[in-house]
């Protein structure tokens, strides 16, 4: 039986929970993919009728710790123009972004809860104010949306 579920939480550094744990059958190294519950909804160009929905999968996820019920996954293959963001962290990202603003905006700019949700102190102006609210994240994975689970094989 294939497991389903949602995530149920956003951990940052590319992670996320799962909803789902050891007792509906979650295993460490198990694979997910990650989709908008809702799919889209697909028009005939000629009818002007519906057709159904499609999903777009948005990434997939690899279980790294399981608990009862709920486990940890590892973001991989985003789809974003970032390429894979999640599996090489926001760390590596922040700091890429870090380095390239402080050329563009002086030093003493701080990116700050990009992608994490935790600030890295420090004084002067942070990402969030120089573009005036809070940074999108490049994953577009969010709370609520689908997984199912990737049979191998």
């Amino acid at each position: 039986m294939t497991v389903e579920g949602k995530v149920a939480k956003i951990l940052g550094k590319g992670e996320v929970v799962l909803n789902r744990g050891r007792s509906h059958g979650v295993r460490q190294g198990m694979l997910f993919e990650i989709f908008a519950p809702e799919g889209e909804e697909v028009w005939d160009p000629d009818t002007g009728e519906t057709l159904g929905t499609v999903e777009e999968v948005k990434a997939k996820a690899e279980v790294t710790e399981v608990k009862e019920k709920l486990a940890v996954a590892r973001l991989f293959d985003a789809g974003s123009p970032f390429g894979a963001a999640g599996a090489a962290g926001f760390g590596d990202l922040q700091e890429n972004l870090q380095r390239m603003f402080g050329q563009m905006f002086g030093d003493d700019v701080r990116i700050q809860g990009f992608g994490t949700g935790s600030g890295q102190g420090g004084e002067g102006p942070d990402l969030e104010s120089l573009f005036g609210g809070p940074l999108e994240d490049v994953t577009k994975v969010q709370v609520g949306d689908a997984i199912r689970e990737i049979k191998r094989g």
